[in-house]
C-alpha cells in the first residue's frame, strides 16, 4: 500500500516511490524506484514496463531530502 513519506524517515535503495500532485485531478500513474541513496538526497529512475524503454535523454533524477514536506510530497510502497 502507498504510505506517505515523512521526515525523518529515510528510503533505502529499491524502494518504489511516487509523487503526489495535489493539483492534479488523476492520480499519478508514474512511479520511480530508488537506486542510490545518501544521508541528504536520493537518485531515482521510473519504473518502466518491459515493453517500454527509457528516453535516450533520460538522466537520474535527484531529490534532496530537505525538499520533502515542504516543496514535494512522496508516498513509497510498503507491502
Amino acid at each position: 500500500m502507498w504510505e506517505p513519506l515523512i521526515s525523518p524517515q529515510i528510503l533505502n535503495q529499491g524502494n518504489k516511490i511516487r509523487f503526489i500532485d495535489r493539483h492534479a485531478v488523476d492520480d499519478i500513474q508514474s512511479s520511480f524506484i530508488v537506486v542510490r541513496t545518501d544521508a541528504h538526497y536520493f537518485e531515482i529512475l521510473p519504473v518502466v514496463r518491459d515493453f517500454e524503454a527509457l528516453p535516450g535523454d533520460f538522466r537520474k533524477k535527484v531529490v534532496r531530502f530537505f525538499d520533502i514536506g515542504y516543496g514535494i510530497q512522496i508516498e513509497v510502497w510498503t507491502e
